[in-house]
Parts: structure tokens; sequence; C-alpha cells
């Protein structure tokens, strides 16, 4: 066994849907060496080896994995987490031990699509980053033609779970 136990270490509501939490949490052991099995694994992984992080969704939820840590966004509640926890211990013990099976992937993979971008932006159109609304923003920012920083609307209290999200992503493809 890899990866013996997940513990929250700060938990509190999303400002954008406050019915839901985001969270941050410790792992027990280091869990670098099963990065690149996971990023063969898991279908809409993006990894950097370099940080060393992984980022990707399960269902609804933005999980991003590092060393000892991980965040998590979207989560319905406290039990919702510790499912998505088990589910996840489960999942880095069983690609650790089936890992003389599993080719390792160690490239990045493919960047988010315009539209999924798009979904974690305000949604505004408010113009004020330069751009004729936030579709062809997130087309920028995917070519890297533009900077998140020039997005007004993201760096306010109100989507600073949403700020979290394109961050996380963005370090993990750039």
């Amino acid at each position: 066994m890899l990866l013996n136990d997940i513990n929250i270490t700060f938990m509190e509501p999303c400002i954008a849907e406050p019915e839901k939490i985001r969270l941050k949490a410790e792992m027990s052991d280091d869990i670098t060496d099963v990065m690149p099995y996971l990023n063969a694994v898991i279908g809409n992984a993006i990894f950097n080896k370099n940080a060393p992080l992984i980022t990707f969704t399960k269902e609804f939820r933005l999980i991003v994995l590092y060393p000892k840590k991980l965040t998590m966004a979207k989560v319905v509640n406290q039990t919702d987490a510790l499912q998505i926890f088990d589910w996840l211990k489960d999942l880095i013990n069983e690609t650790w031990d089936k890992r003389d099976t599993i080719t390792p992937n160690y490239e990045k993979k493919h960047k988010p699509t315009v539209p999924q971008f798009y979904g974690w932006l305000p949604k505004t159109n408010c113009k004020e980053c330069g751009e004729a609304n936030c579709f062809a923003f997130a087309a920028k920012i995917l070519q890297g033609q533009q900077r998140i920083e020039n997005c007004k609307p993201l760096f306010t209290p109100e989507y600073a779970d949403a700020r979290e999200t394109i961050t996380e992503v963005l370090t993990a493809i750039m």
C-alpha cells in the first residue's frame, strides 16, 4: 500500500456555490512516484512532472494532487469529500499495485478545450480584458495570447473558487 490516509486540513464554503465546499488535505505518504501511472489511467488528467502535480475532474469536482497534499473544489459536503478520499486512496493504491502492467505517461496531456475553459470563467462578457467576450478570452488564454490577470471579475471574492481552479489548471498545462 502506497497511501494510507488523507486528512482534511482546511475547508470552507465555495464562494460561487455556497451550497458546496472547497478543501485542502494532507496525504500520509508521498505519491510522486505513482503520478505518471495515474496520468496513464485517469482519462482527463493533466500532469505536470516538473511541479509535480496532476489535475483532473471526478464528475463535477476538480481535484489537484500534489506529492503529499491535495485540493478539491465543488465538493457537495464533508461526507462527499470522505467518499472521494476513499475512492482516491483505492485508485492510487490499485494503480501503484498494478504499475508493472501500466505504461507510465510522463507527458503533459491535452490542454482543456476552449468551451471547458470558458465554463470556469465568470462569463460576464464585461470586455475589461480587451476581448469581445469571455469565450474569446478563453481561446486567447489557451493560445498563450492573454493573461488570466486580465480577467478582472475573476479576481473578486465572488469568483475565488474559479480563480483557484483556473490557476491550478494553468500551472499544470503551461
